[in-house]
């Protein structure tokens, strides 16, 4: 599954806390991380996780080190290090969010709202290309014709208007975090593909963030890897129209039987073949 991620050109990253009680040399109350990575080509797409306890930004490197493309990132800290070997394509979602908190408790207009105007132009252009289902050119070229010049717009209001806002400042930092990472959040329009945001990866966030909520930790490092699998192969599947019971049912008859990668292959979601119908 990660050999199909490193081999397509587009693919998102985005990570949760994972609290393991028996980590070597470090307190249970620790918190580590379990990534999150979608990529892959679309008849091979792939949800995967993968759990690391600590040095996250070598981690994020080496995971990408033969990655070359477009990786779909929030600005957190961890990715700095992979924009050495992939184009970074901020998330606009999470720009819009450090505005959204100052624009509703301001009155009347204010420049928060007028940040919010922007994304909600942005967002209706992308709604456009949804609703009309665009292909990959077309959304493109929308982009370019109408994004394009707001995004311009947009930069020349945060370069006029920042150096009179306090830098510390909610409304501050907010418009400091866009100028910061203006390359990653216009990077969408250079390839119709691309997503304005990292809206997709954080959906698949979410399943193991309730799951979370019930089993709370995981004992042993084992026990983490062991979870990052299975959600691997479960929202992969699910993503292929799979049953996730049938789909596992299958594996686990299946894999005392494989002697080679190729058998092991056979058994990734989009190639594994049922001997009965099976309703996704």
């Amino acid at each position: 599954m990660k050999d199909e991620v490193i081999s397509y050109d587009i693919a998102s990253c985005d990570a949760t806390t994972l609290q393991v009680l028996n980590e070597p040399g470090r307190p249970a109350e620790t918190k580590s991380y379990a990534y999150c990575i979608r990529g892959g080509p679309p008849e091979k797409s792939v949800v995967l996780y993968d759990y690391n306890d600590k040095l996250h930004k070598p981690f994020v490197k080496t995971w990408f080190e033969e990655f070359t493309g477009y990786l779909h990132v929030d600005g957190d800290n961890f990715f700095e290090l992979i924009g050495e070997v992939a184009n970074l394509v901020n998330c606009n979602a999470h720009a819009r969010r450090k505005f959204e908190p100052v624009a509703n408790g301001a009155k009347g207009k204010g420049l928060a709202k007028e940040a919010m105007r922007f994304f909600k132009e942005l967002y209706k252009i992308e709604r456009q290309a949804k609703d009309n289902r665009l292909t990959s050119e077309q959304r493109y070229e929308l982009r370019q014709k109408k994004s394009k010049p707001l995004m311009d717009k947009f930069k020349s209001w945060l370069d006029e208007l920042y150096p009179t806002v306090l830098p510390k400042s909610p409304l501050g930092n907010a418009m400091n975090y866009c100028i910061k990472l203006w390359p990653g959040l216009t990077r969408f329009l250079e390839e119709g593909r691309l997503e304005i945001d990292n809206n997709l990866t954080e959906q698949e966030i979410k399943p193991f963030v309730i799951a979370r909520k019930n089993f709370m930790f995981s004992y042993s490092v084992e026990g983490a890897k062991a979870l990052c699998i299975h959600f691997s192969l479960i929202r992969t599947a699910k993503l292929h129209g799979l049953d996730p019971y049938h789909y596992y049912v299958k594996l686990l008859k299946s894999v005392p039987h494989c002697k080679s990668v190729e058998d092991y292959e056979k058994l990734l979601p989009w190639n594994i073949k049922f001997d009965y119908p099976v309703i996704g």
